[in-house]
Parts: C-alpha cells; structure tokens; sequence
C-alpha cells in the first residue's frame, strides 16, 4: 500500500467502468489496500457509420467550429481512431488546433496532450456543471459547439448549452451498449447479497442506469435500489451521477468534492474510517 493515502484494507469495491477503463481504478484501489470487483455496466466500442466524423472534419477545414468539447477519454481516442480510419487524422488535428477545446479532466486532457492537440480550458469542477459555469463567462450565444461522444450519453449538457445559445452539435464518435456476460451479472447480485461487496462506485449516469438494465430480467429495480442502500456503501462521483441514483431510489453515501476516482476512494475510505463501518 502506497504511504500516505488513505486505507481500503479488507474492503470490495466494484468497479463500474468498462473493460480497458477499469483496469487504472483497480489499481489505485490496491495501493489502498483494496479489493478491485469487475462489474463492467458499459462495452465500448467504434461506430458502424463515420458520417458524423467525416462531416465534423469538413466543418473544422471550414472554420465553422468555434469550441470543440471532450467529455472523456473515449471521445478523443475514437474521434482520432476514425479519422484515421477516413484518412482525415491530420485533417481533424490540424482543425483543432484553430478552435477552443474545454475538456471536463485532468485525465482527458492528458489523453489530448499525448495526442500533440492544445487544451484550452479544463474547468474548476470536472463534471458537466462544471463545464456550463465555464461557459456562462464565455457568452457563447451564436457560438458553434461540437461535443464528440456517444449516442448514449445523458443529452442535459447539450440541452442546458442550447438555452444558452449556443449552436451545439453532438458528434457520435463512439457507440456503447450493455455488455452481454449474463452471468457475470448473475454472479454479482449474488455477491452483492452475500455482503460479499463492500462498496460499488459509480463514474457516470450511464453506469448507474446500464447497471440496472443489466440486471432487469434478474431482479426489480426496486429490489436493486434495496440491496445497494442495504449491503454497501454508494460512491457517485460528480453530481449528475448522484442525481440518477437518486431518482433510482439509490442513497449516496460518498461524493468527493474533486470528481476524480482518486478523491473518490480517498473520500470512501474516510466515510469508513469516520463511520466505523
């Protein structure tokens, strides 16, 4: 275990993240003394069609793109990954470099950076509201927005930069779905009622209600919600996440103040050393 962080020692804590992603969370929660629990909720994986790619190029040799949003390090992996794919990479990097690129993190903005593309802002708070209160000082009224994401994504900071007035197109970079491993999930419920989990911690809305889905021919989402405000402690790193939980019926026991998993596992272990649980 890693002087100086707080402990995990002798805790499960599922990890909620898909495969490829999960993997650098079970990490920090073994330098804590941890034990990493895979329960993958989101497969990840490249559009069928490119269309959305091939035109948001076209848009940027136009300079008709004023900011250009990265969500996470999928959206910038997949945007480049298809514009290699169309043979439009040097194209799509070249367009960036004229626009202004707000990233929600630290971790997406280091992904941009291995990739030689600028960032220009990364906001206080690493979530959507951290994003808007970001664009409420810019006055982008009339301003052209492009956010690379997936279908699937919670459609409110599009929605909320639009009453703003801003000209906001979502660019489809990636697709995700529900991974299909039955029993995985059968395993889970199992674990989870057998106390054998001790905490799950959740990264985005598209978690919490994938999780769910999952888990829909196995048990009522009632009965979920019951099992996780029994059986463990509930992490919901940002706000929105938390919020989703919520109208699921889910209590939130731990939320950082600095929505990265690091803070998150820090701010789990201080629940649990301040509640003695």
């Amino acid at each position: 275990m890693v002087q100086g962080v707080q402990t995990l020692k002798g805790r499960t804590v599922a990890v909620t993240r898909p495969c490829g992603q999960a993997e650098e969370v079970a990490d920090l929660i073994e330098k804590r003394g941890g034990t990493p629990y895979y329960i993958p909720t989101i497969e990840i994986r490249a559009p069928k069609d490119l269309s959305s790619i091939r035109q948001f190029a076209e848009e940027l040799v136009k300079g008709h793109v004023d900011y250009v949003i990265f969500m996470s390090v999928n959206g910038v992996r997949y945007l480049l990954n298809g514009a290699e794919d169309l043979g439009l990479k040097t194209t799509v990097k070249s367009g960036l470099e004229k626009t202004t690129i707000v990233v929600v993190g630290p971790r997406t903005a280091e992904e941009l950076k291995a990739n030689q593309i600028h960032v220009s802002l990364i906001p206080m708070k690493y979530t959507s509201e951290g994003i808007l209160e970001s664009f409420r000082l810019l006055h982008v009224a009339g301003k052209r927005i492009y956010i690379p994401r997936t279908p699937a994504a919670s459609p409110a900071l599009t929605e909320k930069l639009r009453s703003m007035g801003g000209l906001v197109r979502e660019v489809y970079v990636y697709e995700s779905g529900i991974p299909a491993d039955n029993g995985l999930a059968e395993k889970f419920i199992r674990d989870l009622a057998a106390s054998k989990i001790h905490a799950v911690i959740f990264g985005s809305s598209l978690c919490v209600t994938n999780l769910f889905r999952m888990l829909a021919s196995l048990v009522p989402a009632k009965s979920l919600s019951d099992l996780l405000n029994k059986q463990v402690t509930v992490v919901a790193i940002g706000p929105v996440t938390a919020e989703t939980l919520g109208k699921l019926g889910v209590k939130v026991d731990v939320m950082p103040d600095t929505h990265l998993f690091e803070e998150a596992l820090d701010a789990l272990a201080k629940y649990w050393n301040e509640n003695k649980a």
